[in-house]
């Protein structure tokens, strides 16, 4: 009876750890979200009440940690409250925490220098701003696609290269320490451009763990793609598309151009965007249009710009040539050139790149036919109903049990591209009762 009893209440503390967990999980993301939401809104009354105050070292423009933070964050919530059991969630809610903090810590000297007497902590607050940007943005480059799109990583010995990012991670902050005060020579700063002015080829070599960190991430992406179906393809172009775009952006980022760095801001945006809709699967099936047109477009621009600056030089020179002096003749001419070479070189483009972009669901369309020599549709709800007319036959006894094996198998593999675990049938095998339950 006491062994009972015992187990009886063991059994119940069990059962009320396990509620008290399941209601944690429930209400741990928007509170999280709240508490990003207000870090945010802390910072956006820091800007207003010191918008008449200079902030000279600002990189991008002032109050992009909050839209970031609340960016990821509002992703993170999305998906840690509706799949709590997948770390993305999780990691996104963290990391935008992370750039909460940023947000205030950024501002706060603009703010303590405004107030008479000045308010204290403004140096550490500087300190703490210089690197605290390098846990959240290296989370998300070179962590965050080793789990993606499940949560989960590849293999266990994929943990090296989490454990790479985290040694890349502490080499990036341990470098900033070193070159800032007190330890080193320059004042600690937010704008990471001023870095590369000041230090050159140094501070880029403390960019080679995280490059290489980010490169082993990316290659975890690459393999999951290659083993994955065709759901999962969908939601790693999303990613990998959006990857490509904030590499773009970095070029920008790094500069000391303030529209640069806000472009780089905006492909940050875009990629917390894409990381919704490939976790939540909204709208998963145009990222193979948005590939194309990208494609498209990226190297119509490219061959136009090479046209028209080929055409204005050779233009000027002729020009110069017959004349002795350059002429706005010449920028006529090259116009002209390139609006009647505009439409048929993106026709050009658009059907090269449409043989080698093409909709996932043409493409599977296309393997399915090439598997199959039987006219059956590939939509679910036929496939049921020609199933339902196997199993009928097959009760009336019109198929025997190889034939409705055959059958049934040749079906499932030509629709869902399941290989079966039977002999592969062949038409010429299949009974005519079967092969015309298409027409029928």
């Amino acid at each position: 009876m006491r062994s009972a009893e015992a187990q009886v209440q063991g059994g119940g503390v069990t059962s009320g750890r396990a509620r008290v967990r399941t209601r944690l999980v429930r209400r741990a993301p928007p509170l999280l979200w709240l508490l990003i939401a207000a870090l945010s809104l802390v910072e956006l009354w820091m800007i207003a009440v010191t918008l008449d105050r200079p902030a000279p070292d600002q990189w991008g423009f002032r109050g992009f940690e909050a839209v970031l933070a609340l960016s990821f964050g509002s992703v993170g919530a999305l998906i840690a409250a509706r799949r709590p059991d997948n770390r993305i969630g999780w990691l996104l809610l963290a990391l935008s925490v992370i750039a909460a903090i940023q947000a205030v810590v950024d501002q706060y000297p603009v703010l303590a220098e405004a107030a008479n007497p000045p308010r204290p902590f403004a140096e550490t607050a500087r300190w703490i701003a210089a690197w605290i940007w390098v846990p959240w943005s290296l989370g998300l480059i070179a962590i965050l696609p080793l789990i993606f799109p499940d949560g989960r990583l590849l293999s266990p010995r994929w943990r090296l290269a989490v454990v790479l990012a985290l040694t890349a991670m502490a080499v990036q902050i341990g470098w900033i320490v070193l070159a800032i005060r007190p330890l080193g020579p320059l004042a600690p700063t937010v704008n990471v451009a001023l870095y590369f002015e000041l230090f050159g080829p140094i501070f880029a070599a403390s960019y080679l763990p995280y490059l290489a960190a980010a490169g082993v991430a990316a290659s975890s992406l690459f393999l999951r793609y290659r083993r994955a179906p065709a759901e999962v393809r969908l939601q790693i172009k999303w990613v990998a598309y959006a990857q490509v775009v904030v590499a773009v952006g970095a070029t920008g980022g790094l500069s000391t151009a303030t529209l640069g760095q806000v472009f780089f801001i905006g492909t940050i945006v875009f990629f917390a965007v894409a990381l919704a809709i490939a976790i939540l699967r909204y709208r998963l099936y145009e990222i193979d249009v948005i590939i194309n047109r990208t494609l498209v477009y990226g190297a119509l621009t490219a061959v136009l710009a090479g046209v028209y600056t080929a055409s204005i030089t050779l233009s000027q020179r002729l020009f110069v040539a017959l004349t002795n002096e350059r002429s706005d003749a010449a920028i006529v001419i090259t116009t002209l050139i390139v609006a009647a070479t505009f439409t048929p070189l993106k026709t050009r483009l658009q059907a090269f790149f449409d043989k080698r972009v093409k909709p996932t669901e043409v493409a599977d369309a296309e393997k399915r036919r090439a598997r199959g020599s039987f006219d059956w549709s590939a939509d679910a709800a036929q496939t049921l109903a020609l199933v339902t007319r196997l199993d009928e036959m097959r009760q009336r006894d019109t198929l025997t049990v190889e034939e409705y094996t055959l059958a049934k198998a040749a079906l499932l593999d030509y629709t869902f591209g399941a290989t079966p675990t039977v002999v592969e049938p062949s038409p010429s095998r299949m009974p005519a009762q079967v092969t015309g339950i298409s027409q029928r």
